[in-house]
């Protein structure tokens, strides 16, 4: 009993380790990653003073992504569905809503399995693909004066943390560019 016990206890703190290790690595990555020299962030975000548009999906996707936004992103911004972007007039202009925060879905934990069966003097390779595990979000801002996406070169199933990562560094170069136009 003891041993059972104690022996839960361990995989329990395995567990958590490895969670939260998982969340590092998103992290460590996402810092190398998600800059503008890495072509994941306009270099001149900020200095125009637009107004950004995150784009909404679903609920949950939307909880996450309008707490990180509200806590990480200090420039001005909305949120909008991607039907209600298409269909309202308002959003047609692009010098004012120059810049759209959005995200693709990616498969992932796709597995390949090749067979190769030799008979006589020839070989034989059958080759299956097991369909996608699960999906991943690949984020971006697209730049729609200069028709130009600036997309995060990671993805993760840790995607609210990676999306927190984006935004604090996208709010960097905003804060930077802002600084600098005022100065002048």
């Amino acid at each position: 009993m003891i041993k059972q016990l104690f022996f839960k206890a361990i995989l329990f703190l395995f567990s958590i380790t490895l969670l939260s290790s998982c969340g590092a690595i998103v992290k460590s990555k996402a810092q190398k990653h998600v800059t503008v020299e890495e072509g994941a962030i306009p270099p001149q975000l900020g200095s125009d003073g637009t107004t950004m548009l995150f784009i909404t999906y679903k609920q949950s996707y939307n909880k996450y992504l309008v707490k990180n936004v509200k806590k990480r992103y200090q420039g001005r911004y909305e949120f909008v569905s991607r039907e209600e972007f298409e269909s309202n007039n308002k959003y047609g202009n692009a010098d004012r809503y120059r810049y759209i925060f959005d995200y693709s879905e990616r498969p992932a934990g796709n597995r390949i399995k090749r067979n190769t069966i030799t008979t006589g003097d020839f070989d034989i390779t059958t080759i299956r693909t097991r369909p996608a595990l699960f999906k991943v979000k690949k984020f971006a801002i697209v730049d729609r004066k200069e028709n130009k996406v600036y997309a995060c070169n990671m993805t993760s199933s840790y995607w609210s943390k990676l999306q927190k990562m984006y935004l604090n560094e996208i709010e960097l170069v905003r804060a930077r560019n802002s600084a600098e136009k005022m100065a002048k």
